[in-house]
């Protein structure tokens, strides 16, 4: 009982100063533009939120902080989601296309803010904000933070 106390007392304590070598990382909010022609118009979505959410999920070892003053990197985003309309959605189910009417586009930048230099970007297409985003993290934990 001691030993497993001990564990989660130094884990606890030791987290804080593993947080405190992480590269710390700003998220700006970033609307989507709705790309749609359809009558019911695509929902809005927060993509910086999601990325965030996509770099916590993936664990990427950065820390996501909410003072742009105290990160070392801001992660800026512009994002558009087309659905399609009623119609496309029959043409493509008679036709046998299947699923996937909404196409969701987004540019992501990793910028120092010392350098105000581009660190890292990603361009990214997908189904859904969430899967973008997780892909953005993906990729930039293994394509840039890992090498």
């Amino acid at each position: 009982m001691k030993r497993i106390l001990f564990a989660v007392l130094s884990m606890a304590m030791a987290s804080p100063l593993a947080a405190a070598s992480l590269p710390s990382v700003y998220v700006e909010a970033a609307a989507t533009v709705d790309g749609s022609n359809a009558r019911d118009k695509a929902k809005q979505v927060d993509f910086g939120s999601a990325i965030s959410a996509a770099l916590l999920k993936k664990e990427v070892p950065v820390l996501i902080v909410t003072d742009p003053a105290k990160a070392r990197w801001t992660v800026r985003s512009v994002s558009s989601q087309k659905e399609d309309s009623t119609g496309t959605k029959v043409a493509k189910l008679a036709f046998g296309f299947g699923g996937g009417f909404t196409k969701f586009e987004g540019t992501v930048q990793v910028i120092d803010n010392e350098s105000s230099a581009v660190v890292y970007a990603y361009n990214v297409t997908k189904g859904n904000f969430q899967s973008a985003a997780e892909a953005f993290a993906k990729h930039f934990k293994n394509d840039f933070l890992t090498k």
